[in-house]
């Protein structure tokens, strides 16, 4: 194995961000690569009734106000490029990223760029929350799994998906999950549309015509052995 060899562990995740896909390991030590569940929340958080504590992160640093990623095509041996705006900043802010070998085809590099801001995103603004128990209704708390959080104080009513979660037992305060949620929009980058090439005037009639035209020709076999 070459010595700039990538790890393993590393061509999963570049893998997964490329195809916008979602990677967490299970309880028996396998891994998961799928998108971001659309299904309905398992349960209602409410303060006050069900969350023990809670923490609001906002970290502005994490974001910029122009993702720009640059790379390079082996295929058609072109340099590759692509960029995505961050809306919500009102000052200039860049951030440049080298591609990796992995999504470099059409639009790879647009996709990396809208994958890149929303992940950011994600990670900027999220949720973390203390729960009494290790069950939902639906069974144990489950990465890829979405919940509905209340927080009137924190003018918070919205649905998110559980990221990370953390499993606590002790003397004190007995079984307790702490689970990180961010908004399921923030995990899924924009898919480019596919575009079809319009078809010559007058071409596909003419194939027709020819088609029609043709006398079919007798199949002729032909056995080896004769």
């Amino acid at each position: 194995m070459p010595c700039n060899a990538s790890p393993p562990s590393n061509a999963l995740i570049n893998a997964a961000r490329a195809a916008n896909l979602l990677l967490y390991p299970t309880a028996d030590g396998g891994l998961v690569l799928t998108e971001p569940t659309s299904d309905a929340p398992v349960t209602s958080l409410v303060y006050g009734q069900h969350l023990l504590s809670y923490s609001v992160i906002d970290e502005y640093k994490l974001r910029f106000s122009e993702y720009v990623v640059k790379g390079f095509d082996h295929d058609s041996s072109v340099s590759t490029k692509g960029s995505a705006i961050d809306d919500e900043f009102t000052f200039f802010r860049p951030l440049h990223i080298v591609a990796d070998k992995y999504g470099q085809g059409v639009g790879g590099c647009d996709r990396r760029a809208e994958l890149e801001r929303n992940r950011r995103k994600a990670r900027a603004h999220r949720l973390e929350l203390e729960v009494q128990g290790w069950q939902s209704p639906a069974g144990l708390w489950a990465i890829n799994s979405q919940v509905r959080v209340v927080i009137p104080d924190e003018r918070i009513d919205a649905v998110y998906l559980i990221g990370d979660r953390t499993f606590k037992l002790d003397a004190q305060g007995g079984s307790i999950t702490m689970m990180q949620v961010m908004h399921r929009e923030a995990f899924i980058g924009e898919k480019v549309p596919k575009t079809k090439a319009p078809a010559k005037a007058g071409k596909g009639k003419a194939k027709k015509a020819a088609k029609k035209g043709r006398k079919k020709t007798p199949k002729t076999v032909i056995n080896p052995g004769e």
